[in-house]
């Protein structure tokens, strides 16, 4: 038989006594610690962190790249099959805003950017064509977008990618 490990629970309890202590910050790792919803509702009313990532730093996120599911946008209109996750949010009290995209040559769309992004390339090819000239980058690749720009997200084949924005709340 194998012997199952015990959690650490933290409560609503643990969060108010750690606030009382004058803490802004509670270390839970993921592997040896349980939250319940109570102790996040609290934690985010009373303004204290629960660091479930390790970091030890207050205000730093880890986002563990397998985790993250991509969720399709409907932003970029009817039919397109645009896959996204914004992973950094200003939730995360960031001015940034960052995420990863995916697409394929038939799920083009134009979009206007109320933001500058920077668009990483991971796998792929990415077309950003602006004033009907395309540019082309490809894994590895940094492409910075201005505010202002009207462009249409492409690619000859499938593109996934991970973009920043400023500001955070890019989507209104």
């Amino acid at each position: 038989m194998r012997a199952v490990a015990k959690k650490r629970l933290i409560t609503a309890d643990d969060v108010d006594a750690e606030a009382k202590r004058g803490g802004k910050r509670l270390s839970a790792p993921r592997a040896d610690t349980l939250v319940t919803p109570a102790a996040w509702s609290r934690a985010h009313e009373l303004g204290l962190e629960i660091d479930q990532d390790g970091s030890g730093v207050a205000g730093v996120r880890v986002v563990r790249g397998e985790s993250v599911q991509l969720e399709r946008f409907t932003g970029a209109g009817a039919g397109k099959n645009v896959q996204l996750k914004d992973v950094i949010t200003a939730a995360d009290r960031s001015p940034m805003g960052a995420g990863f995209m995916s697409w394929s040559a038939a799920d083009s769309f134009p979009w206007t950017l109320t933001y500058d992004e920077i668009d990483y390339v991971l796998e792929g090819v990415l077309h950003i064509v602006i004033d009907g000239k395309t540019i082309e980058g490809k894994p590895g690749d940094v492409v910075f977008i201005p505010k202002g720009s009207s462009i249409v997200f492409g690619t000859p084949s499938r593109v996934r990618i991970f973009y920043v924005t400023h500001p955070a709340n890019w989507g209104g």
